[in-house]
C-alpha cells in the first residue's frame, strides 16, 4: 500500500472493506488513527494504526459482554473497543486514545462524516484533556517505564522478535518509550501536547537518538542509560511543575461529570441498535 494521509487511506478499499465487515455486527461510532504518522514519522514500511469505536447495545450491557478485539497484519493494525471505553481511557490519560483527538485523526464511516452529538463530545473531550494534568502524566510516565522494562527484560512481541538479531534489543519498545518521554517534557513544561515531532526543536534531541539507534550507534546499555536518565530529569520537572493540578481542579471534575453524562446519554441512544444475521 503507498497511501499518503488517513484521509486517503478512509477512503481505500481495503479500509472500506474492514468496514464494510465489522459493520455486519457493529454500530460503529467514529474510526480513529494513532501511531508513527500522527507525529509525521512515518516511513515507507509505516502501517495504519487505528481504533473501531463502537456503540453497545442493550445486549452488550444487560450481559455486561462487550466486543473488544484486535486484528494485526503487514500494513495495517486496529482494536475494535466499546464507545465508553475508549473515552474512559481517555479521561485517564492513556496518551495512545488522546492522540487521535489532539492530532483530529478521527473521521466517520459514512458520507455524513461524525455527526453533532460525538463532534460536541469530542470537542468537550478536548477541553477536560487540557484540565488533566495529574492523570495524563502519570499515565506517560507509566507507559514510558514499562516500555522500557520489557526492553530490559528482553521481551520481544511477535512484531518485533525481527529487531533481536539485527540489533540485539527491541529497538521499537525503545523508540516508543523515548518519544513518549519527550512529549511529557514537553508537556509538563508547557501544558501543551505537541505530537508532530519533524522540524520541531522540542524533539530535536529525540530525533538524534533516533537516528543513532536506527543507524545501531544506540546499543541496548546505552538507551537504557538515556532513558532512566530521562526519567529522572521528567520526576524533577513534574515537583516542580505540580501547581498546574491545582487551579483548575473544580472545572476538571465538573466537566468530567458532564463529559460522563453525556456519553452515557450518546450509548443509551444508540443501545436498540439489533446485529444482522
Amino acid at each position: 500500500m503507498s497511501f499518503k494521509g488517513f484521509d486517503v487511506f478512509t477512503k481505500s478499499p481495503v479500509f472500506e472493506n474492514i468496514i464494510k465487515n465489522e459493520a455486519l455486527s457493529l454500530n460503529i461510532a467514529f474510526v480513529c488513527f494513532y501511531g508513527s504518522m500522527n507525529y509525521n514519522l512515518e516511513t515507507d514500511k509505516s502501517d495504519y494504526d487505528f481504533f473501531i469505536v463502537y456503540y453497545p447495545n442493550f445486549e452488550n450491557f444487560y450481559t455486561h459482554r462487550f466486543t473488544r478485539s484486535s486484528v494485526i497484519e503487514k500494513n495495517y493494525d486496529y482494536f475494535i473497543t466499546p464507545f465508553h471505553e475508549y473515552f474512559k481511557h481517555v479521561m485517564n490519560g492513556n496518551v495512545k486514545f488522546i492522540e487521535p483527538l489532539i492530532c483530529n485523526t478521527v473521521f466517520g464511516v459514512n458520507t455524513a462524516g461524525l455527526n453533532d452529538f460525538n463532534l460536541k463530545l469530542i470537542e468537550k473531550v478536548k477541553n477536560f484533556i487540557t484540565l488533566n494534568f495529574k492523570r495524563n502524566s502519570g499515565a506517560m510516565i507509566g507507559i514510558v517505564k514499562n516500555k522500557k522494562l520489557n526492553v530490559e527484560k528482553g521481551l520481544y512481541t511477535s512484531n518485533t522478535l525481527k529487531y533481536k538479531e539485527s540489533y540485539g534489543y527491541d529497538i521499537k519498545e525503545a523508540i516508543n518509550s523515548l518519544r513518549i518521554a519527550f512529549l511529557l517534557e514537553n508537556y509538563i513544561n508547557t501544558g501543551e501536547f505537541s505530537f508532530k515531532v519533524k522540524q520541531n526543536p522540542v524533539y530535536k534531541e529525540f530525533e538524534n537518538y533516533l537516528s543513532g539507534i536506527n543507524d545501531k550507534k544506540i546499543p541496548k546499555n546505552y538507551y537504557l542509560e538515556i532513558i532512566n536518565k530521562k526519567i529522572d530529569y521528567i520526576a524533577d520537572c513534574y515537583e516542580k511543575m505540580k501547581f498546574k493540578e491545582k487551579p483548575e481542579g473544580e472545572v476538571r471534575v465538573k466537566i468530567q461529570k458532564e463529559v460522563e453524562k453525556d456519553i452515557m446519554e450518546i450509548c443509551k441512544d444508540n443501545a436498540c441498535f439489533a446485529k444482522n444475521d
